[in-house]
């Protein structure tokens, strides 16, 4: 039985921090000569100068809520560095679809069988991918050469990837590992597209729909893979699944349901996978794509405004209390110092 889909109805510069990205290419060219898009200047500029006063900004004051704001400083510099600044200077660049899901989904699987072949270790021992595999097709190498993620994946090229599209496939988002959990997180910060898997015992779990709300809240590009159904169980799951998407308000989120086919090792069957893969081929068209990068691109600088509000409100924070030390400091000193200059004027001294 085949997969079928459903679409349910400014700081202080207080030294050197991250380092910065490369410095922005000049115009590039396609394969017919022409200009290849990318960002307004103006949008792109306004995009680095607030990376540059990030990379300066320190919370150096103990204060309540401080670390918070660093780790949330950190977070953003990420997100910009991985994902919104790399999309700003080249518009045309592959999207980035990145797999994720739970321990156990059948995400490596899923990557494998779309691909048509093993391109990510797949298996029963826990965790199964330790480091991240990045599938391309070959025509998009240039586009790719600049990526930020390239320094931290397992890049394959293939043919069967279709051209338009970066196939990631993620750690767990609940690994044991924290360091596959961080990994994890930093690749969906840098997805123009998020596909998450999860199966049809483990889709009421916490951690999917934490990630997909996280997804709402920055408005991007999403879909959903129900692995691992039983036949007797299809119509029954699907409508569950579906009717908690509308209740969070997901009712354009794709859903694909992949059947349980038993224990089996290697690649999932090319009948239950086809919906996927041609939805993939669908989103890799270059206008399909295009709107996918500019909805993700459209919710990231949404979702700016309110994380830089929170990161201003704690450098005024650090602010305020310095203004209120050193007042405290010039109070302190202001008796001693006058009775000194009396003394030193009267000759006590």
């Amino acid at each position: 039985m085949p997969a079928d889909v459903d679409r349910p109805a400014s700081a202080p510069p207080v030294g050197a921090g991250r380092a910065a990205p490369a410095a922005r290419p000049g115009p590039r060219l396609d394969e017919d000569g022409e200009l290849r898009p990318r960002a307004s200047d103006h949008l792109l500029d306004a995009v680095g100068d607030l990376r540059r006063d990030l990379d300066r900004t320190r919370f150096v004051l103990r204060l309540a809520g401080a670390d918070r704001a660093e780790e949330r400083r950190r977070e953003l510099l990420e997100q910009l560095d991985d994902q919104l600044l790399p999309r700003l200077r080249e518009l045309s660049a592959p999207a980035v679809v990145v797999v994720a899901g739970s321990t156990g989904a059948g995400k490596s699987t899923l990557v494998n069988s779309v691909v048509g072949e093993e391109v990510s270790p797949a298996g029963v021992l826990r965790p199964t991918t330790r480091r991240p595999v990045l599938a391309h097709h070959p025509a998009d190498a240039e586009l790719l050469a600049e990526h930020p993620l390239l320094e931290d994946v397992d890049v394959v090229v293939r043919v069967e990837v279709p051209r338009g599209i970066a196939l990631v496939d993620a750690p767990d988002l609940d690994s044991l590992l924290a360091s596959n959990r961080t990994v994890a997180q930093r690749l969906l910060d840098a997805a123009d597209l998020w596909v998450f898997v999860t199966t049809a015992a483990r889709y009421g779990d916490a951690v999917p729909w934490q990630a997909l709300a996280q997804a709402a809240e920055r408005g991007t590009s999403m879909a959903m893979v129900l692995n691992r159904v039983p036949a007797d169980a299809v119509t029954t799951v699907r409508t569950d699944l579906m009717q908690r998407l509308r209740e969070r308000g997901m009712t354009t989120v794709p859903l694909f349901v992949v059947p349980d086919q038993g224990p089996h090792q290697g690649l999932l069957e090319h009948r239950a996978v086809a919906p996927v893969r041609r939805w993939l081929a669908m989103v890799a068209g270059s206008d399909r794509a295009r709107s996918v990068i500019l909805r993700t691109q459209r919710g990231t600088l949404k979702a700016l405004r309110p994380w830089v509000d929170e990161l201003a409100e704690a450098v005024q924070g650090q602010v305020d209390a310095r203004a209120a030390l050193e007042r405290v400091v010039e109070e302190a000193v202001a008796g001693p110092t006058q009775r000194a200059e009396l003394a030193a004027r009267g000759g006590g001294l």
